[in-house]
């Protein structure tokens, strides 16, 4: 069984910020988590909210961050916190200063971390993402747990390959028919 965490740490090793809803998220994290030396894994969780002006990072982040402790729950702790705010889906990791942390920590043995948990695809992978960063993730033995397959990625198993395209494509997919309602309902607008 895990034991209980001392405190997660957000990237750079601080602690998430102080107020309510980030405590409780990272009380959520305490109560589920465990260290590494009781063989329980130590989780990096990755997040992001794409807009601070029509969406709330607090909230955002709370429930992104309660889903992946809940993935991980009794499997590990969530010891560092990788979370972009306003940063679209589109760029790549490389482009998101929080991600780009993450990837950057890759390659550091001494990082603190064994696998990432994201609360859900959408906030991490757009279009071929998921494609270009697997290997990336397998190269350094990072293990990558999802809601969508129930856990951990089998980096092997085909219909984890499947099912994490399909989401890339689904992910492109709602950002395109989003471009296309507004372009449409502005035209009607100025028509109108």
């Amino acid at each position: 069984m895990c034991a209980a965490p001392m405190g997660m740490m957000a990237a750079g090793g601080q602690r998430p910020g102080g107020d309510a809803l980030a405590a409780w998220a990272e009380g959520l994290a305490g109560r589920r988590g465990g260290v590494r030396g009781q063989g329980c894994l130590r989780f990096a969780f990755y997040g992001r909210v794409s807009t601070e002006d029509w969406q709330d990072p607090v909230t955002s982040r709370a429930r992104q961050l309660a889903q992946a402790v809940m993935l991980v729950a009794g499997r590990g702790v969530i010891v560092a916190e990788f979370f972009d705010t306003g940063q679209s889906r589109t760029l790549p990791w490389t482009r998101r200063p929080q991600a780009a942390a993450l990837v950057a920590a890759l390659a550091d043995p001494d990082r603190g971390w064994d696998a990432i948990v994201i609360g859900e695809y959408e906030r991490a992978f757009y279009g071929s993402q998921y494609a270009l960063m697997a290997p990336l993730f397998e190269h350094y033995g990072i293990q990558l747990w999802t809601p969508e397959v129930g856990g951990r990625v089998d980096w092997r198993a085909e219909d984890h390959e499947e099912t994490m395209l399909a989401l890339g494509l689904s992910s492109k997919r709602e950002i395109t028919r989003t471009r296309i309602r507004v372009r449409t309902a502005m035209a009607a607008q100025t028509r109108e």
